[in-house]
């Protein structure tokens, strides 16, 4: 099952009339920020296909417009067919502007996270097969500066949940190294900072069709 993953930039291959085609393939793709919401929905209508996302830092704060057609993650656990997302908005507090937060306002946003998928296990639901970010985890593709510095909570949810996959951007590549930075790994969860576009397998054990999105947190 293929997931596209789309963040930060605009990519022509998908705003265009060949996106069905590059899509045909595709069962849901996932948004991981600092996209205007036009293009967004450009995607979910044009290719038919499901479409998940979690805010940045340069996207409308939460309680403001959201993209039609598109399934808000931040702070959820989303059964999506077969596959089990959940994430957070955000980069680190830099300027106070919307989707920012400080590592401990982030802690409290984690914290609430785990709960729900606690709440669940209780229930006998699987955990999330997915986290999907704005910003990535720190020490894991991240940068030093204030902005572009990742979140040391997000270590503790990759530790507690260890979830197969975790995607992210936020942190722009450029260049002949951007391959090398675009994957990194802890434990057994790989993290990818999907900057521009990047299409995926979902995780082996949940080859189902996605075929649309409902909360279950």
């Amino acid at each position: 099952m293929k997931i596209l993953a789309i963040s930060d930039v605009v990519e022509p291959v998908l705003y265009g009339a060949g996106l069905p085609s590059y899509a045909a393939e595709v069962k849901a793709v996932i948004s991981c920020g600092d996209l205007p919401f036009e293009y967004l929905e450009y995607v979910v209508t044009v290719s038919g296909t499901p479409l998940y996302y979690v805010r940045g830092n340069h996207d409308p704060a939460e309680d403001a417009k959201s993209p039609a057609g598109c399934v808000s993650l931040d702070g959820r656990v989303v059964e999506a067919g077969g596959l089990i997302l959940a994430g957070l908005s955000g980069s680190r507090w830099y300027s106070g502007g919307p989707n920012q937060y400080t590592e401990r306002a982030m802690r409290r946003r984690g914290r609430l996270l785990s709960a729900k998928i606690a709440l669940r296990a209780l229930r006998g639901r699987k955990k999330p097969d997915v986290f999907v970010t704005h910003a990535p985890p720190c020490g894991l593709g991240d940068r030093e500066d204030q902005c572009h510095k990742g979140f040391e909570t997000f270590l503790s949810l990759i530790e507690r949940h260890e979830p197969p996959l975790w995607l992210h951007g936020h942190v722009h590549l450029y260049g002949p190294e951007a391959s090398s930075q675009r994957v990194t790994n802890r434990g057994a969860t790989r993290v990818v900072n999907v900057y521009g576009q990047q299409t995926l397998e979902a995780p082996e054990e949940e080859a189902g069709e996605v075929v649309g999105g409902r909360s279950g947190l």
